[in-house]
């Protein structure tokens, strides 16, 4: 494994605002390289596809990934491995225009809806809501969620599945550029609670790194640090 001074830590790819690999930034990024810091450690991040974060453990060319808190890697992997406390959490949305009065309080208010959603969408969300997308003629997934906000401002669909800070990033991104559909760039939108939040940490191959992480995480926290990083991300 690493020296005790260097961890390596694995994490998906291109998540903005959360991970932005080719700048080695992003709040999800920025909190686990600063909260290690307090310890004395630096972090070489090695961004990879979700499915090959198993790999990277099970054959310890990583000290530790970055993941959803409720999966079980280390099943997977058989081995042990050290849950940290909770990073940042991600929540995603049914997003709609405001003026649309859409009563959408659960999944199954999609059906008559033309829907997009994130790539795997129906994998991950749950069986009444992979039903749901089986049965919906007018759902659709898409690799790209910058396509996503064009694709609602442009009235080409009724809602969007997205996690509420991707979806403004992107939406910021295209403000920018001039590429919302003028007609309804300056409509409210409504983020409709229909989804659990699924709240993200780190697996550690060690107690001690995983202990370091949690003290670290919570000076960050005090200090105001934590919060600083996902306001400058929340404003780009």
């Amino acid at each position: 494994m690493a020296q005790a001074s260097e961890l390596r830590i694995a994490i998906g790819i291109a998540l903005p605002p959360y991970v932005l690999d080719k700048n080695n930034a992003g709040i999800e990024v920025e909190i686990i390289k600063e909260a290690l810091k307090v310890k004395g450690y630096s972090v070489s991040f090695h961004f990879v596809p979700n499915l090959r974060l198993l790999r990277r453990l099970k054959n310890k060319e990583v000290d530790g990934t970055a993941q959803n808190s409720i999966f079980d890697i280390g099943r997977e992997v058989n081995m042990t491995v050290y849950d940290s406390d909770t990073t940042i959490t991600y929540h995603n949305f049914a997003i709609a225009f405001d003026d649309k009065k859409f009563q959408i309080h659960s999944i199954e208010d999609l059906l008559n809806k033309r829907v997009l959603a994130f790539q795997n969408a129906s994998k991950y969300l749950g069986p009444i809501y992979a039903a749901m997308a089986k049965n919906n003629e007018n759902y659709r997934e898409h690799a790209k969620q910058s396509l996503q906000v064009k694709q609602l401002y442009a009235d080409r669909v009724d809602v969007v599945i997205s996690e509420r800070r991707i979806f403004n990033y992107w939406k910021s991104q295209a403000q920018s550029q001039g590429a919302l559909f003028s007609r309804n760039s300056h409509k409210s939108l409504k983020f409709h609670n229909i989804f659990s939040a699924s709240p993200r940490n780190v697996k550690f191959v060690e107690r001690q790194t995983r202990d370091d992480f949690n003290a670290g995480l919570k000076v960050i926290k005090a200090s105001g640090l934590y919060q600083a990083i996902i306001k400058k991300y929340e404003h780009m």
